[in-house]
């Protein structure tokens, strides 16, 4: 994120970003993060050249020019070559996207998993455990579109965290024995948690209870219900995504077709 924001003074940023960005240069090259876009490489494919600390030869510079396998070798190496001391890296000029929420599910994915990989730059589903609700956010370049969607949300934020909020407010009484006493000066007034805040402090009270988890589930898939529509900002702005609360988090990456003839494995 520090590095975005030092490069956009100069109108360039990064060719796509990983869901996350508050990470390290060294760490989301070297695990060829991805992001979304059927259309755009790894992360990794935007190294020029590097700089390497290894235990037997000392610091290394490599490029393609100078070592075409061993750049490739150690461009997603996983530290497993050296550490990465610098990175020189292929910025694009700074560009604006419209982003599109809205709410959909399984069956429908399915039969327009294809034209949604085709037909957009960014695309990414996020499935909400026990229920049939899958949220779909698709990203395009406001080239695509005659200026700033005029399309208005129906739901203002307010409404659309409101029962999430009762929620949380239903289950603080439930186990108020269990968590902390909403009146402590560490514990922030409910209108100022955002919807991942709520919903993490919701999860909390009760993790290993699955009629907990699929309340608040449920919870969740109504609220991205209500905040369906779009939104407009600059690609590092709009491509990061908050996840909400500490992860445990298990990435595999896996054959899925091509994107004229896509699989369906991940799905």
């Amino acid at each position: 994120q520090q590095l975005v924001d030092e490069i956009k003074e100069f109108g360039i940023t990064l060719q796509n970003f990983a869901s996350i960005r508050e990470q390290q240069i060294g760490g989301i090259v070297q695990v060829g993060a991805h992001g979304t876009g059927a259309r755009l490489p790894p992360i990794d494919e935007q190294v020029i050249s590097m700089k390497l600390v290894t235990p037997a030869k000392g610091t290394i510079e490599i490029s393609k020019e100078k070592d075409l396998e061993l750049f490739y070798l150690a461009r997603c190496g996983l530290g497993g070559l050296g550490v990465v001391a610098e990175v020189t890296l292929q910025c694009v000029e700074r560009q604006e996207l419209v982003e599109h929420t809205f709410l959909s599910n399984m069956k429908d994915i399915k039969k327009n998993h294809k034209k949604f990989l085709s037909e957009n730059k960014h695309v990414k589903y996020l499935y909400i455990p026990y229920t049939d609700a899958v949220v779909v956010v698709t990203c395009n370049p406001m080239s695509k579109r005659k200026g700033p969607p005029k399309d208005k949300p129906k739901y203002t934020t307010e409404e659309a965290l409101q029962h999430v909020r009762d929620l949380y407010l239903e289950s603080l009484t439930k186990y108020r024995g269990q968590v902390t006493d909403s009146g402590s000066p560490d514990e922030p007034e409910i209108v100022e948690l955002s919807f991942t805040e709520l919903r993490d402090k919701l999860l909390a009270m009760d993790p290993l209870n699955k009629e907990h988890v699929i309340k608040v589930n449920k919870a969740e898939a109504e609220y991205w219900r209500k905040s369906e529509g779009y939104r407009v900002g600059w690609s590092d702005e709009i491509l990061g995504f908050d996840c909400g609360g500490h992860q445990w988090v298990s990435e595999t990456c896996f054959p899925a077709g091509t994107l004229t003839k896509p699989s369906m494995k991940d799905l």
